[in-house]
């Protein structure tokens, strides 16, 4: 009869309720909020690096006679680029017959918690001859 009145006991104790949906729920939010976080950044590099290609691209087309040419295009767009670091990051510039295109490529490392992922980050951008 004691092990009956002692399972029974157990079975109505709910001192330990909070505890354990604590560790179960703690986890699940912290990857989220990371995740959101980390997100957060990628997207930043991703707008940063787009807003650069776009400035080099329109400097090839409009300021022919200044300080943009083919040669120097990666320079000029990292002068624009304000977001997090990229590793490899790199801009290259192409002249077509009709417009001028920019490519910026870099590598953003995703922090997961559980070791690190490397994502490309990458964006194209035309400006038209004038």
């Amino acid at each position: 009869m004691t092990l009956r009145r002692t399972l029974a006991a157990l079975a109505r104790d709910q001192h330990a309720t909070t505890a354990a949906e604590f560790a179960l729920v703690v986890p699940l939010f912290l990857g989220l909020v990371f995740l959101t976080i980390n997100g957060s950044i990628m997207l930043s590099a991703a707008v940063q690096t787009h807003y650069a290609a776009e400035r080099a691209a329109r400097c090839l087309s409009v300021n022919v006679s200044g300080d943009c040419s083919l040669g120097n295009i990666d320079a000029y767009a990292k002068t624009y680029y304000n977001g997090p670091t990229l590793t490899g990051m790199t801009f290259t510039g192409t002249s077509l017959a009709d417009y001028n295109q920019v490519d910026g490529t870099g590598t953003y490392e995703l922090i997961t918690g559980l070791g690190n992922t490397s994502v490309t980050i990458s964006s194209t951008a035309r400006y038209p001859k004038i």
